[in-house]
């Protein structure tokens, strides 16, 4: 689907700093930055995003997304959508990303690292989040978001398990056009693993 026809189009961040070194962050009110190279993916973007017509743009609470959005289209100011926030890792926060792989391959999916929140958790806020993009939002919407909430949907529309099904992490500054009817069936997929 071409971008100009998209009732939504979903786009992780640019590159940051934390990507770069291989850290996660789940805890918006950890600034974390994009590197010169994040910010190069996100101008790339931008002669196909300014040529739209957006009705609405939206972020996740992370410097990381509204900094991106800064960069596809200059001037646009998103608004701050708690569901699509990257999850939050407690005590894995800004700790090496292979930490929190090794400690997920002994825990299920509905455990939660001390202070933070499990994947499941996570899942239902992406179901709410991409519901209401779908149901609410003004079209055509950008949303600026982060890897899971797209590869969780992504895993959902091919009949996959959200979580732990085959779909690759998400590439910075990739976008993903949906119609908003597409969009619904896959919150309601992700909604429907929950039961």
């Amino acid at each position: 689907m071409d971008l100009g026809e998209a009732d939504i189009v979903l786009v992780r961040h640019g590159e940051t700093t934390y990507n770069e070194l291989g850290l996660l962050n789940g805890d918006p009110a950890v600034p974390v930055p994009l590197t010169d190279a994040g910010v190069a993916q996100c101008r790339a973007l931008r002669p196909q995003l300014v040529a739209v017509a957006w009705a609405a743009f939206v972020v996740s609470p992370f410097q990381r997304t509204a900094e991106s959005l800064a960069e596809m289209v200059p001037g646009a100011v998103g608004v701050p959508d708690r569901d699509l926030g990257d999850i939050a890792l407690g005590v894995f926060e800004s700790q090496p990303r292979d930490s929190y792989r090794a400690w997920r391959r002994s825990h299920g999916v509905g455990d939660a690292p001390e202070g933070g929140e499990s994947r499941l958790y996570a899942l239902a806020r992406y179901a709410r989040g991409l519901h209401r993009l779908a149901t609410a939002t003004a079209r055509p919407a950008l949303v600026v978001t982060h890897d899971q909430p797209i590869r969780y949907l992504l895993n959902a529309l091919q009949g996959d398990d959200p979580i732990l099904g085959p779909a690759l992490p998400v590439s910075n500054a990739t976008p993903y056009p949906f119609a908003a009817a597409t969009l619904a069936d896959g919150a309601e997929r992700l909604a429907a693993a929950l039961r």
